[in-house]
């Protein structure tokens, strides 16, 4: 296998290209999704609209779930051997957590239809709710989830980011665009056919890239594998991602129980505006997840160096980005409606609590990426419980300010924890290495 990466996990030009990328992703990325958001609100109707929201919120917790974090320790498996020029544990990889993904993802459509059913009294699908649909769109976002993070984890940013980034929302306006031409009518079912169409393609060409670039061999190398060993390092990265979508969900539904029913769109538009900074956080990680297991392979010194760059170019962007959303909040939020400038107050806690947490998160990614996961979980389980109780308190006094004003609240203590965590860990590490042998 020719060698796709450079040995150096610190290599400038790798940097060079991650900065493109990173611009490409975040913002032309956004705005791909936000023009996919206003064909669907332009072609569906609000209630068909809210359903696909709802249903594809389920899409995405599910789909994490049914890996297991396959995806997301994948860099943390792949890299090193694939910068060394080593494919052989990469058909492991992919065939045990596809195995894996297939057996949840048939649990998941089973539990579906049966509650779909005992919801509604009706066999008949059209009278399903598009959870149901939607199930069935699971695997395929298994199989695109971890061919794109191999591509990540040989540093092929640009394969493994922009086609789900930019270039999915673009194929589905343009599907669902040929269907409106072709039938004056979009149904609920289309557009989610649609989505699972262009996911296809998506996938059909990443695999032709990693056939390729050598990154895949189809050839069973069991001394290879990892098994449990993987598991135990991908469940708690399952976690932890499971806490932050119920971080990211819970204000949303205490809303729904607690205040109006319009403060929950007024929320929903702050909340979309204020996304742009996990969003832009999770992009610059994910340009340092696969020089994270080679640095550490080199050393304390070479680990810590690395740490430090990400964590800079992170405080850079989140510092940047949040001026701007401070800035330009209430310009942002008058697209939605003037209605929705109530939410502008929402929306600076808001852009404040994802300010704070961005820039602690790659801490937390690093301890998972040290066999600290636990500390991870443990942190978002607190967090959780805080947000929760917070809103309670809050929600009926200040309505949509004070779910705004929990989030700031839990996102805060969680970056405190976070941080206490990265520097035990790190002060234990020392220990270790300066105590003398036995």
């Amino acid at each position: 296998m020719e060698n796709q990466n450079t040995k150096d996990p610190l290599a400038p030009d790798y940097f060079k290209k991650g900065s493109l990328i990173l611009f490409l992703g975040v913002f032309v990325g956004f705005l791909a999704d936000y023009l996919f958001n206003l064909t669907l609100s332009n072609t569906l109707s609000s209630h068909e609209y809210g359903d696909y929201k709802v249903a594809y919120a389920f899409a995405a917790l599910a789909s994490v779930l049914i890996l297991l974090g396959g995806d997301r320790v994948a860099p943390r498996i792949l890299s090193a051997p694939l910068s060394r020029g080593d494919n052989r544990c990469v058909w492991e990889f992919l065939r045990f957590y596809l195995l894996i993904a297939a057996g949840l993802s048939l649990a998941v459509i089973i539990c579906t239809a049966i509650g779909g059913y005992l919801h509604l009294s009706s066999t008949d699908l059209e009278d399903h709710h598009p959870l149901l649909m939607m199930s069935f769109v699971l695997p395929l976002i298994a199989v695109g989830a971890l061919l794109s993070r191999v591509l990540q984890s040989a540093k092929l940013l640009a394969l493994s980011n922009l086609p789900w980034r930019i270039a999915l929302p673009l194929l589905k306006i343009v599907l669902i665009g040929a269907i409106w031409a072709l039938f004056a009518k979009v149904e609920l079912w289309q557009v989610i056919a649609s989505g699972a169409t262009a996911v296809c393609v998506i996938i059909g060409w990443q695999w032709y890239k990693l056939r390729q670039l050598d990154l895949v061999t189809i050839q069973r190398a069991p001394e290879t594998s990892g098994g449990q060993h993987w598991l135990k390092l991908s469940v708690p990265m399952m976690l932890a991602m499971l806490i932050t979508l119920g971080l990211n969900q819970i204000d949303l539904f205490m809303l729904e129980l607690l205040a109006q029913e319009h403060d929950v769109g007024h929320f929903a538009a702050a909340a979309t505006t204020a996304h742009m900074l996990p969003v832009a956080q999770v992009t610059v990680a994910g340009l340092f997840l696969p020089l994270i297991a080679p640095a550490m392979e080199q050393g304390e010194h070479t680990a810590r160096t690395l740490f430090w760059r990400g964590q800079k170019l992170i405080t850079l962007v989140i510092v940047t980005l949040t001026l701007f959303l401070i800035v330009a909040g209430q310009w942002l939020l008058s697209f939605f409606g003037e209605d929705f400038l109530q939410a502008q107050q929402a929306l600076i806690y808001l852009i404040s609590g994802y300010a704070v947490w961005a820039l602690a998160a790659f801490s937390s990614t690093w301890l998972q990426y040290s066999h600290r996961g636990t500390y991870v979980v443990v942190i978002g389980c607190l967090t959780l419980s805080i947000d929760a109780l917070c809103n309670l308190w809050l929600i009926p006094r200040y309505s949509i300010n004070g779910a705004a004003i929990a989030t700031l609240i839990a996102m805060s203590l969680a970056a405190l924890m976070t941080w206490a965590a990265y520097y035990w860990h790190q002060v234990q590490t020392r220990l270790q290495s300066h105590r003398p042998s036995t």
